[in-house]
């Protein structure tokens, strides 16, 4: 098992479990704006702490550029995401949110290439199916289909994200140093979100949810980067983006959400696409 694997495989399972939260958060009705100054503020002092453990902050220009156009891909996905889960149900939606990989690992290949051999397309091609069997709109369900669209366009964003996290890799100081240079970009687009969309409006449900979500996806942000920085992204990003089967297993254990037999094969072939893609 290479590290970028093992990285890639503690991102996805931080990740699922995140993703979770954001769905309970959105039950909850907390305010998008609330929980992404929360969440943000949360996500910073993990990274923060990290960094200081590590050997302190070392920032270039890079740092910065890369930082900030990583801010707004992610501020721009994550909080389309948020909105999409208002109506729509977790697996499903981040059953679309995460097949974004299939745009990033072709981009990957076009324009950094990277190889694509008969295992790792394997590998992808189960993963996309395990993506597609997720995939059903029940008729009537208008509410639904919109949020689905919402998910769709922050899919987009997502692949743009992934792509320009792969090149930061290459020119940045360190993954934690970025990553906080990132998320300080990020915090800032989440109180110009408040200010413009929001009310200060924070139920004590926010307390409760959005520090949950911030350290987990500090950390699994990082192992994130780490799993990019270590391996190819048309690699590392299928299995990161098979998060959704986590969100799908504890959505229908707490969420109450349905797994019938179409999402069962889908658990089943993102299983094998971890292992295949695991011993590549």
């Amino acid at each position: 098992m290479s590290l970028s694997f093992a990285a890639a495989f503690i991102a996805m399972i931080l990740i699922g479990t995140a993703d979770t939260l954001n769905k309970r958060a959105r039950q909850a009705g907390i305010p998008i704006g609330s929980y992404l100054i929360v969440q943000s503020f949360s996500y910073t002092l993990v990274i923060l702490t990290l960094t200081l453990l590590s050997g302190g902050i070392t920032w270039q220009r890079a740092d910065i550029i890369y930082g900030l156009i990583g801010a707004i891909f992610g501020f721009a996905g994550f909080t389309l995401m948020l909105h999409s889960l208002t109506h729509g149900q977790a697996s499903v939606n981040y059953a679309i949110f995460r097949s974004s990989f299939v745009f990033s690992a072709a981009a990957a290949v076009i324009l950094l290439n990277e190889k694509m051999p008969p295992m790792k397309i394997f590998g992808i091609s189960l993963a996309i199916l395990a993506i597609v069997s997720f995939f059903h709109i029940p008729r009537g369900y208008t509410v639904k289909r919109r949020s689905m669209i919402t998910a769709l366009v922050a899919m987009v964003i997502a692949a743009g994200f992934q792509l320009v996290i792969k090149l930061s890799t290459q020119v940045f100081s360190s993954p934690l140093s970025y990553i906080l240079i990132m998320n300080l970009f990020f915090g800032i687009f989440a109180l110009g979100y408040n200010i413009l969309f929001g009310t200060f409006e924070f139920p004590k449900a926010t307390f409760l949810f959005a520090p949950a979500n911030g350290f987990l996806m500090a950390v699994g942000t990082f192992f994130y980067v780490v799993a990019l920085h270590q391996g190819e992204l048309s690699s590392a990003i299928p299995v990161i983006q098979l998060s959704f089967v986590i969100t799908a297993l504890l959505s229908a254990l707490f969420l109450k959400e349905q797994i019938g037999i179409r999402k069962a094969l889908g658990i089943a072939c993102a299983a094998v696409a971890i292992i295949v893609l695991g011993i590549i």
